[in-house]
């Protein structure tokens, strides 16, 4: 279990967080206007403006190269690692995530590098595990690409590893099928005792048990917030908390995420988003999905066409299109649905952070699922 006083166990009812915002474009896969630049200070200005409104989570994506089309779309991104130790020093109070595709860095690399980050950050580093499934990227390393549940067996040795050098006060020795470590050790500690929590979001028999099992928050993913959508979510959900409990014994948080296309009118939101998906990146999302092994002859026509503009506007979440008491009321309806926090991607960061901050917060502070932030003053 991770300590209580963790943002990440926080006592808002719904927990917010930020997601892809180490990649160019900032998770929109779109040549529109306004998307994010990398370059460092957009992202200091971005994880402050969260730090400073009290969002809980900011979640990187892991990525090693691109999936093509005009905007070779997560080519150019940070390193998930330096990423979050550059941010450690740059906020106060928001949890710092890393992404790891386990198999491309040592656990006891790994484990070296999230406790130091731990202690520039006082004890705000959080790691989502990733089994890894871009072949191309995989390769890279050379790497051979796993059987699915194989993926989970590796990510199984490659976190109990990390746990024990976490926790471990004398050296020891594990050999597994994947990874094997004599006399390992690793000091100092996480300033977060047991450990820092870890996030994962395994869908399959075998991702969920691996997640009920190692993870202290699940990722599931939600497609377009109907009600039947939302009914399911709250099955899974129930599901997955169960396993948890049942199996474990242990206590965990759903969440999911949401590509936020707000403006101060419904009007100004819609035209937002019809700029987003005219100039989408159709060959790379479409490149992706393929990877994915997602066939358009299998979906039939429309629902691969919503699928297509659920990637490009971000990574296949919902995409929620109106003025702020929308979105506010549609975060509602998955703290109704059972989820304890929710990751954000939107297609203008800046524009979208002040909506969120001055108009979408208070509601949802009215409707009791946040309290107000008193921010830290930095010195």
């Amino acid at each position: 279990m991770i300590s209580d006083s963790s943002p990440s166990h926080a006592a808002n009812k719904l927990q917010l967080g930020l997601f892809a915002t180490n990649l160019e474009r900032g998770g929109t896969a779109s040549t529109m206007k306004g998307t994010l630049a990398l370059t460092w200070d957009d992202e200091v200005r971005i994880a402050r403006a969260a730090d400073q409104m009290g969002l809980e989570l900011l979640v990187p994506v892991a990525r090693w190269r691109g999936f093509g089309g005009v905007t070779d779309y997560a080519g150019s991104c940070y390193d998930t690692f330096c990423w979050a130790a550059g941010l450690a020093a740059a906020t106060e109070s928001i949890r710092l995530m890393t992404t790891c595709h386990v198999p491309t860095i040592h656990p006891l690399v790994a484990a070296k590098q999230l406790t130091t980050i731990d202690h520039i950050s006082h004890g705000r580093i959080g790691l989502n595990v990733v089994g890894g499934w871009f072949r191309p990227e995989l390769e890279m390393f050379g790497h051979a690409m796993l059987e699915h549940d194989r993926r989970y067996d590796l990510a199984e040795e490659w976190t109990k590893i990390l746990t024990q050098l976490w926790t471990s006060t004398e050296p020891f020795s594990y050999h597994g099928d994947f990874f094997s470590v004599n006399d390992a050790v690793s000091n100092p500690k996480p300033v977060q005792a047991p450990r820092p929590p870890i996030m994962n979001a395994g869908g399959s028999p075998r991702g969920q048990r691996f997640a009920a099992e190692y993870a202290d928050m699940v990722f599931l993913a939600l497609s377009d917030l109907s009600a039947e959508d939302l009914d399911g979510a709250r099955a899974k959900v129930e599901n997955y908390k169960g396993l948890a409990r049942r199996e474990f014994g242990r206590d965990i948080q759903a969440w999911t995420h949401m590509n936020i296309v707000c403006a101060e009118t419904t009007e100004e939101a819609q035209q937002l988003e019809r700029e987003m998906l005219s100039g989408g990146d159709v060959e790379a999302i479409t490149n992706m999905l393929k990877i994915m092994g997602v066939e358009s002859s299998v979906l039939g026509t429309q629902a691969w066409e919503g699928l297509i503009e659920r990637f490009i506007a971000g990574w296949g979440g919902a995409i929620v299109t109106g003025d702020p008491a929308y979105v506010a009321q549609r975060l509602r309806s998955i703290s109704e649905a059972g989820f304890d926090g929710c990751l954000l991607i939107f297609p203008q960061w800046d524009e979208g952070l002040k909506l969120l901050g001055d108009n979408v917060l208070p509601l949802l502070e009215d409707a009791g699922l946040r309290t107000p932030f008193a921010a830290a003053v930095r010195n």
